[in-house]
């Protein structure tokens, strides 16, 4: 073939087609080289925003480390407030067995004192009864005395009449007697 053959239209796209794989690797290399072009200009970039993140991260770390430190010294009264509760859970249950032990003494307490009011009604009852019938039976003596008093006092008078008419022996049973119904 000659040189006017490969210029040919025809001749160049076969020669192109056969040089074609040859010329793949270059297109490659080309292309990686771009991507690595690409790469080189992105990693500043991406240098700056990992500097960023460690410089964050780095913070961060010293939050957690903080966080954590806040964590400890929060569980130790966490810790202990749990122990109270449980302390406090103990009680209440003590409480209230100690309650229901008591239950029945009290239900037999209140039993008794209300059998005790009971007694004192029926007692201060039967003192106001006997209140009332003391005051009335000492109305009825005070009445009595009250009708025995002139008769008394009669009698008194007329005892005094017989003890001025009665004669004057010096000793003998109407002394006896005069002694026994006069009064010093």
């Amino acid at each position: 073939m000659t040189d006017d053959a490969y210029d040919s239209p025809r001749s160049l796209g076969l020669l192109e087609t056969l040089l074609s794989p040859l010329r793949a690797p270059e297109r490659v290399v080309r292309d990686i080289e771009q991507i690595a072009a690409s790469l080189l200009s992105v990693e500043g970039v991406i240098q700056q925003h990992l500097t960023s993140v460690d410089e964050r991260a780095g913070g961060l770390l010293g939050a957690v480390a903080t966080l954590q430190d806040t964590l400890e010294t929060l569980r130790s009264p966490m810790n202990r407030i749990d122990r109270k509760v449980t302390q406090l859970t103990k009680l209440e249950q003590v409480i209230k067995a100690s309650i229901e032990e008591l239950q029945n003494p009290l239900d037999r307490i209140d039993l008794k004192m209300t059998e005790l009011a009971n007694l004192e009604q029926s007692v201060t009852e039967r003192m106001d009864a006997i209140n009332r019938d003391l005051n009335e039976r000492m109305l009825a003596v005070e009445q009595e005395v009250r009708t025995m008093r002139a008769p008394i006092q009669q009698m008194a008078g007329d005892l005094s009449k017989v003890q001025g008419l009665l004669p004057e022996p010096t000793d003998g049973p109407l002394t006896r007697l005069k002694d026994t119904f006069t009064t010093n």
